[in-house]
């Protein structure tokens, strides 16, 4: 399992996409926490009403509207490529499943986890306080949006088709999310429960319900996983 993650892991710093993604991460983490820094020095009544916490409105902002199309950019055939290059058949006679699966899921979140770790330590630069919540609450987050991308990787057998569906699901997603959580209409505010935005939006003790969230879709990964026949 390690090997297989250590090998995503690796291989999500080669490619020419994910060095334009890292810089577009870390301009505007640094940017947007040296304007807060600013805003601190000129208002500084105004800027404290904000807290440290406005530091990292940036990279909030940048993983809540843009995660989804991050991820599937850069991940969007993290099973489906193995299995259009035929070499799946080699991996699950090599370990279990469940290896493949976890070593898959756990090398792109230890890649984003370093991103945001640089992210928060940048931000920790201006700030003078490392933001713990932050960092936990956008890898909650960012762990749900990877375990749903590897459900659409697993479903769907064409990595073509997988960039497809995830740019469409990072169009329409978001937009339902947030349509749900600030609608008072009874048909379309029940879609709250079923986004991981919404127990962001709740912050304190409830953003660990995504970490719940993304072990669910995990286990129906899982299980589809094993259904496949490669």
């Amino acid at each position: 399992m390690w090997a297989i993650c250590f090998n995503e892991f690796k291989g999500h710093f080669k490619s020419f996409k994910s060095i334009v993604v890292i810089a577009i991460i870390f301009g505007v983490t640094y940017l947007t926490a040296d304007l807060m820094s600013n805003l601190m020095a000129s208002f500084p009544e105004e800027a404290a009403e904000l807290g440290t916490d406005g530091y990292a409105t940036g990279i909030v902002i940048l993983i809540f509207v843009l995660g989804f199309f991050f991820i599937t950019g850069l991940s969007h055939d993290i099973v489906n490529r193995e299995v259009s290059e035929r070499t799946m058949r080699f991996l699950v006679t090599k370990t279990t499943r469940l290896n493949v699966l976890m070593g898959k899921y756990l090398g792109v979140w230890f890649f984003w986890l370093f991103c945001m770790v640089i992210c928060f330590l940048l931000i920790t630069i201006k700030s003078k306080d490392f933001l713990w919540l932050g960092l936990v609450d956008t890898m909650l987050f960012l762990s749900v949006a990877l375990a749903l991308n590897l459900v659409f990787s697993i479903v769907i057998p064409k990595p073509g088709v997988t960039m497809f569906v995830g740019i469409t699901f990072a169009l329409v997603f978001p937009a339902l999310s947030f349509w749900a959580i600030f609608s008072g209409k009874l048909y379309i505010t029940w879609f709250k429960f079923l986004t991981p935005y919404y127990y962001s939006s709740l912050a304190d003790y409830y953003i660990l319900i995504n970490g719940l969230y993304a072990f669910l879709l995990l286990l129906l990964a899982y299980w589809l996983f094993k259904r496949r026949d490669f």
